[in-house]
Formats: C-alpha cells, sequence, structure tokens
C-alpha cells in the first residue's frame, strides 16, 4: 500500500488552521473535485474527492485530529476498516447536502450522480451511525509530566442491566412494537429533486430507532436496558508528555480487561512559576540590587530540584540566562530542553538613613567618575 498523503496538504491548510479554515478549505476543493462537474475524467477526480474526504473526516473532528497529529496516519487507521477509509466511515454527509445541496444524489438530468454509487444507495439518511471512540481524560502536574508516572484511570463501560434483564422496561411489564415505524426502528420519506427523487431514511422520532416503546421505564436503568459501570485500568504515562498528548491503550496492554481500544488524553495543571514552552521552561527570578550589581551566585528552582547559577556583576533587569538541559525530558528521543531564567531586579521601596547615606555617597562617586 503506498504512503498516504498529508491530510493537511490535502486540504491545502496550516497544521494550525482552525476549524472553520478546515471546512472553507474542504467545501472549495468539494467543489472543484465533484465527479459529476468533471465529465472528462470522472475517474481521477472521485479518487480525488475521495482523499480530501478522508482528511476532512480527520481533521474536522477534534478527537481524531489530536490523535492525528500524536501518531499520523496510525493514530486513526482504527477508526476505518481494514482496507482503509471508505465512503461509508464518512461521518459528515449533512455537510455535502450543504454544499451541493439534494442533488448530490441525482444529476440535473435525474440519471443518478456518481455519489449513489459512492454510498452504494440512493437513500439519503443515517444508513451507518458515526463511529465513536472511546476516550478518557487524566489531569498530571508539570513534574508529572517531568518525571512520568503510572496512573489508574476509570475506564466507563455500559453492562447490561441486572433488574430488567436488558429489556429497559419495568419487572411485570415488556416493551411494545412501535407504532410508528412498525418495530423497525426507521422512518422514510420521498422528496422530489428535479427529474428525480429521493428518499431520506431517519431514526424514527417516536422510539428513537429502537423499534420499541417503554411505557414504564426500569427504575434501575431508566429504560435504557443498560447502566454504566467503571473498570480501573493503570495507565503509564511516559516522560516529556504535554498538554493534549493522547495515549493509546489496547486490549493486550489491558491485560485483557479492555475489549477496543481507549484513548487517554492528558491535561496539565497550570503550574504557579514554570510556565512551559515545547520543552523549555521559564521562570523568573527576583534579586537584590546590590547582587546584581556585584554579582553573586543564586539558587533558582528546577523541575529536578534546585541548582546554582552564577550571576555576574551588572547583570540587568529581564536578563535571560540558560540552564542547559534542565527542560523537560523529550518525548521520542534522549535528552532535555533547556531552562531559561529571567532575572528581575528588585528596587527596595523603603530605605534606612544609613542605606539612603549610602546610595547617596555612590551617586556622587558616579556623577563625579562621569564628569
Amino acid at each position: 500500500m503506498p504512503d498516504k498523503k498529508d491530510y493537511y496538504a490535502l486540504l491545502g491548510v496550516k497544521r494550525n488552521a482552525s476549524k472553520d479554515e478546515i471546512k472553507a478549505a474542504y467545501r472549495n476543493l468539494a467543489k472543484k473535485f465533484h465527479p459529476d462537474l468533471n465529465k472528462d475524467n470522472p475517474k481521477l477526480a472521485e479518487e480525488k474527492f475521495k482523499e480530501i474526504s478522508e482528511a476532512y473526516e480527520v481533521l474536522v473532528d477534534d478527537n481524531k485530529r489530536s490523535r492525528y497529529d500524536q501518531y499520523g496516519h496510525a493514530g486513526v487507521t482504527a477508526d476505518f476498516g481494514k482496507e482503509g477509509f471508505s465512503w461509508q466511515d464518512f461521518s459528515h454527509i449533512n455537510d455535502l447536502e450543504d454544499i451541493f445541496g439534494h442533488d448530490i444524489f441525482s444529476d440535473f438530468f435525474g440519471r443518478g450522480s456518481i455519489f449513489s454509487d459512492f454510498f452504494g444507495t440512493r437513500k439519503w439518511g443515517f444508513e451507518k451511525p458515526e463511529k465513536r471512540v472511546k476516550s478518557v481524560n487524566i489531569e498530571i502536574t508539570l513534574e508529572q509530566a517531568y518525571r512520568g508516572i503510572s496512573s489508574e484511570v476509570a475506564i466507563p463501560h455500559m453492562k447490561r442491566c441486572d433488574v430488567c434483564n436488558g429489556s429497559g422496561a419495568a419487572s411485570g411489564t415488556t416493551p411494545k412494537t412501535c407504532y410508528k415505524c412498525n418495530g423497525k426502528g426507521e422512518v422514510q420519506q420521498e422528496l422530489l429533486q428535479g427529474f428525480g427523487k429521493i428518499i431520506k431514511i431517519g431514526a424514527c422520532p417516536v422510539c428513537n430507532g429502537s423499534g420499541k416503546i417503554i411505557e414504564k421505564p426500569c427504575l434501575n436503568c431508566h429504560g435504557k436496558g443498560e447502566i454504566q459501570k467503571l473498570d480501573k485500568i493503570k495507565v503509564k504515562i511516559p516522560a516529556g508528555v504535554s498538554n493534549g498528548t493522547t495515549l493509546r491503550i489496547t486490549p493486550d496492554k489491558s491485560g485483557g480487561r479492555l475489549k477496543e481500544d481507549i484513548y487517554v488524553i492528558i491535561s496539565l495543571k497550570p503550574h504557579l512559576i514554570f510556565h512551559r514552552q515545547g520543552n523549555d521552561i521559564y521562570i523568573e527570578k527576583k534579586i537584590s540590587l546590590t547582587k546584581a550589581a556585584l554579582g553573586s551566585k543564586i539558587e533558582v528552582p528546577t523541575l529536578d530540584g534546585n541548582a546554582i547559577m552564577k550571576i555576574p556583576p551588572g547583570t540587568q533587569t529581564d536578563t535571560l540566562f540558560r540552564l542547559r538541559n534542565s527542560g523537560m525530558p523529550n518525548l521520542r528521543t534522549s535528552g532535555h530542553g533547556d531552562q531559561y531564567v529571567r532575572i528581575i531586579v528588585r528596587t527596595p521601596k523603603s530605605l534606612t538613613k544609613r542605606q539612603k547615606e549610602l546610595l547617596e555617597e555612590f551617586e556622587r562617586i558616579e556623577n563625579e567618575k562621569s564628569s
């Protein structure tokens, strides 16, 4: 299988593009490569349209985009079938309707659009629900991100209700067949478009697609037939993770306790004194006027304990000093970032009589030197 193209490059957007910019880029490209508008080479247009739609499917979804930014194409392969992205995986058909209207499934002469072949049917609606990826969030401190930790996370999953045995109905009652859809769970509506006809299919509004009506819901599961349970899984968080880092926990890594992949999204708590930029750490350190003028050795905090830093004589406020390899560990390679210490020279707000005399004497000497 040839290497996949970069999704950002396919849509012609920058990696920090907003969701609105991604939608605008897809809208323009979708109009350009609509197969029905490329009669000379519809096959090539169809392939290009599928490529940009795959990129759009990933980049317009916050969760998928986060995993793609973190792991590349490997981070989203689980969202598609064994053969890769197909039109059954495309969950933004409504966006195509916004761009082309209902005519996306019937050309101007009512003969049927190429899009009919894309989706394998001329029904417009909800043939296949969007795949959902399970994810959990975990918040850690900057110090924990520096060292790496093992943490326990609670993975939610649904379990059949023991009280109603999954029926959703209260004890002594049973669900009834929906009168609106006759138990099918969906209803359809025919729409005329030009010379063509479109069948719009959607979930039944009465039974919400279940095909059943529960008149007296089970008190334990509130009619859902299942309740949420939590499984605690130990997750190893490597040193160097940043805000938004996504870790994938597969069933084999969970000791068989999981039945599907779970994505753990890391968020970092704001720190009182350390400020992170990439793998570099920034901190401000206040020193006295005399230490700045005379030079000294000062103690500064780092993520690995305190360090001694030499301040040369005549140091000015806002001077930036670097402590090499005292920043965050690199997540995928060896080594660390650096720590930068911004010096703030503290001017005394109140002086004793003797301090004033000494500073006035210092001022006289400075004036004599300059003259």
